[in-house]
């Protein structure tokens, strides 16, 4: 039984992840795209950061 738990945790636990990031989002369309697209522009800036650490980071190994 405790083996059939763990089991289902498993196959539960991704999905109940996914389900936590959409409980963040407003319940209106227009603010629910609003707080996308925010997402959108902080991935895009960390996006940016990580290359220009990474350059740096190869640069300085030259």
């Amino acid at each position: 039984m405790a083996e059939h738990k763990k089991e289902l945790e498993k196959k539960t636990l991704p999905i109940i992840d996914t389900l936590k990031s959409y409980q963040d989002l407003p319940p209106d369309k227009a603010l629910a795209s609003l707080a996308i697209e925010d997402k959108r522009r902080q991935f895009a800036a960390a996006e940016k950061y990580l290359e220009e650490v990474l350059q740096s980071a190869l640069s300085a190994t030259d």
